[in-house]
């Protein structure tokens, strides 16, 4: 079974739009060149990464959940049972909180190490950012704070990067509303004009 840990979740790059960008790299903007390095444009992608999987974690801790309960940590840790019986075993939080903390690891160690991720390693980022048994709520605090400030650092490695990544995800978005209200639009229209409702069944068609 692959390990999750050594999956580097890298997005390649758009080939219509950079040209000779090394495979990897982040896409940042519609135009053909890239204005940054390829290390700020990797350190962006982790920060969007661990922003997201952050914001994720931050929600269920603040809804009550406990990452470290002691039913789903049983369950997770069960001698002798597969790793799909464990899953099924367990929560949706608990799923949900490993699989947001697996991407907000790996995201922080790829930029840390640059390699492989080994069983140190995830001892070590386990330690240091996410609540583990018998250490109470100060520590699980601390460790919250201790990822912002590692998302903080990350964002600054990225320079004006991650700020231009922002602003095309927010382009491509607004993009994409327009083109579902004018839609929405031409739908309403074409109920009185069968016309209009035979030429959009007719593109339809074409493009199917």
């Amino acid at each position: 079974m692959a390990n999750p840990w050594d999956d580097d979740y890298t997005q390649p790059a758009d080939n219509s739009q950079v040209e000779n960008l090394p495979m990897g790299s982040q896409v940042l903007f519609s135009s053909k060149k890239n204005p940054f390095t390829e290390s700020q444009s990797r350190a962006a992608g982790f920060t969007r990464r661990m922003i997201f999987s952050n914001s994720r974690m931050n929600k269920l801790e603040e809804s009550g959940f406990d990452p470290v309960n002691m039913i789903d940590v049983a369950k997770d840790n069960l001698p002798f049972v597969p790793e799909f019986l464990e899953r099924m075993l367990q929560s949706t939080q608990y799923k949900l909180y490993k699989s947001n903390k697996i991407n907000f690891s790996t995201a922080q160690l790829r930029r840390e190490t640059g390699a492989v991720i080994n069983d140190s390693e995830i001892v070590w980022i386990n330690q240091t950012y996410f609540p583990e048994l018998g250490e109470g709520p100060e520590v699980a605090a601390l460790k919250k704070e201790a990822r912002t400030e590692a998302i903080k650092a990350m964002e600054s490695e990225s320079g004006e990067a991650y700020t231009g990544l922002s602003q095309e995800e927010t382009q491509e978005k607004a993009a994409a509303d327009a083109k579902r209200r004018a839609l929405v639009i031409l739908r309403k229209r074409a109920e009185s004009n069968p016309e209009l409702a035979d030429e959009i069944r007719n593109i339809i068609s074409k493009v199917k």
